[in-house]
This record gives C-alpha cells, structure tokens and sequence, in this order.
C-alpha cells in the first residue's frame, strides 16, 4: 500500500492525492490496475523552491478522475511512460518548458524548442530580457542563435 501524504477533493469534486515523488510509479501502477487507464494530462508548476508535477488520470469504463500530484526539489521525476503511452510526450513538455527530468523516459529530448535553447520558459527565473531566435540549417533542423548584445 502506497502511503498518501494528503487527499482533498477538488471543486470539482475530483479526488486528490499527493504523494511522494519515490512512491508515485507504484501509485500510478496501482491506480491503473484499478481501471484508471487513461492518462488525460502531465502538467507542471513551478513554485520557486520546488517544481509540482501534477497527474490527470481517467477510469473511462466508470467515468471517473483522479488528480495525482508529486513534487520535487532536484528538478527530477521518474518516468511513466512505460504505463502509459501518453505520458511520452507529455513528460518531454515538462521537461522542455519546465526542465523537469523524467528519469527512465526513453527519449527525453525537447518537444518545442530546438536543443540548443538556453533555459525553460515556464520557470520563475526564465530571462525574458534575453533575446533567442530559431534559424533553421541547410538540412532543415531548428537551431538557438542568441542576440550577441543580451551578455550571453
């Protein structure tokens, strides 16, 4: 048994369980062994001393939700994507606009942004005085060039 640190329910009625990042895989597993086989969304919040990653599962057969959220202070999660297909690129959205690391992800690379981009965009401490623009090369691949006058 997976011990939950809180649950609440959530305005909209949906149950709320946070739990420790080292117990989540087993609660995700468990969860899904109990029918929640859909996983709706990743989401990730940064709350400036720790980075909250937030899990929207559904029991399709009985229309039911469940809200998971962990936390982390070393920017690192482990991976889901091997309980659910989904959590593939929803675990690289977090990591490229937030720079969580999902430990076990096969290919944790960034979604939207070319590698090469310096930061996250969602982070608190992101500069958004510093310029970056998207070139794209002879063989059509996106590259970071930055504006030599922003002290980078």
């Amino acid at each position: 048994m997976v011990e939950i640190i809180e649950e609440t329910r959530g305005k909209d009625g949906r149950r709320n369980l946070k739990v420790a990042k080292e117990n989540l895989v087993e609660l995700i597993k468990d969860l899904k062994s109990k029918g929640y086989d859909h996983l709706s969304l990743i989401t990730g919040i940064d709350r400036k001393d720790r980075l909250e990653v937030v899990y929207h599962l559904h029991n399709m057969k009985e229309n039911e939700y469940i809200v998971v959220r962990t936390e982390t202070t070393d920017e690192r999660m482990p991976s889901i994507s091997s309980l659910y297909a989904s959590a593939n690129w929803e675990e690289r959205e977090q990591y490229d606009m937030l720079g969580i690391v999902f430990e076990g992800h096969p290919n944790l690379k960034r979604l939207f942004l070319p590698e090469s981009w310096v930061g996250h965009p969602l982070r608190k401490n992101y500069d958004l005085s510093k310029v970056q623009y998207i070139n794209m090369d002879e063989d059509g691949n996106d590259y970071a060039t930055f504006d030599p006058g922003d002290g980078w």
